[in-house]
């Protein structure tokens, strides 16, 4: 069975440029497209794509509220909102993910990382690239969250294969790289980053990702290893 793609930007020649590349991946067909949020809602309530690439900044209604509405409804909950900002648009990345989006890519990335984000997320897993990890650990950074200013995260509860699974999540590996690295399922994987969250009281991968870099697990230059 192929992904699903719903496609929506303002911008009809990226829309163009995308659609071509994916046409290209046995495994993926671009089902729709839209030019702004509202539409995109619309459009995902009647095609129900795998995933919905979606630009955080649209008219009428913007990505961050399409992707909070269709997050909210239960009957779209296979519908999984992958957002795709330009390079500047820093700010967007919290916003998308705090709305629910499963993951998060810059338009400048490279067709491998694009059709690989695609895939991940359509197995209901988190996307999150290096340079996005960078991101929040710079925003970490510019909030000056040291390990000393996180005594509530009970960091010793895990174990040390959680742990160590941490320190993956907080360098941006996907479950599947995390499962190949530890020779464990995808869905052993997915199932005890699951439990690290409960564990530690994180919401998505993101926080995950900064309890790491709050606790040393992490570094800078360990967050930003290049894309494959």
């Amino acid at each position: 069975m192929s992904i699903s793609v719903l496609l929506v930007d303002t911008d009809a020649l990226l829309r163009t440029c995308c659609a071509t590349l994916l046409a290209a991946q046995p495994d993926i067909a671009v089902v729709g497209e839209a030019g702004d949020g509202a539409r995109a809602v619309e459009l995902a309530e009647r095609l129900r794509p795998d995933v919905l690439l979606m630009n955080p900044q649209l008219p009428v209604m913007s990505g961050i509220e399409a992707t909070r509405r269709i997050s909210a409804r239960p009957h779209l909950s296979g519908v999984r909102v992958l957002a795709m900002a330009a390079p500047t648009a820093d700010s967007q990345v919290f916003d998308a993910l705090a709305a629910h989006a499963c993951g998060f890519l810059f338009q400048d990335a490279e067709p491998e990382e694009l059709f690989r984000a695609i895939r991940v997320v359509s197995q209901g897993q988190a996307h999150l690239s290096p340079r996005i990890v960078q991101r929040v650990i710079d925003e970490c950074v510019l909030r000056e969250r040291t390990a000393e200013q996180a005594p509530g995260i009970p960091l010793d509860s895990l174990t040390p294969r959680e742990r160590e699974m941490l320190v993956l999540i907080g360098t941006g590996l996907s479950n599947q790289e995390i499962a190949e690295k530890q020779f464990i399922s995808c869905t052993t994987a997915k199932t005890r980053a699951c439990r690290i969250m409960a564990k530690l009281g994180a919401r998505n991968r993101v926080e995950l990702v900064s309890i790491a870099y709050q606790w040393g697990l992490v570094r800078r230059r360990e967050a930003a290893r290049p894309t494959r």
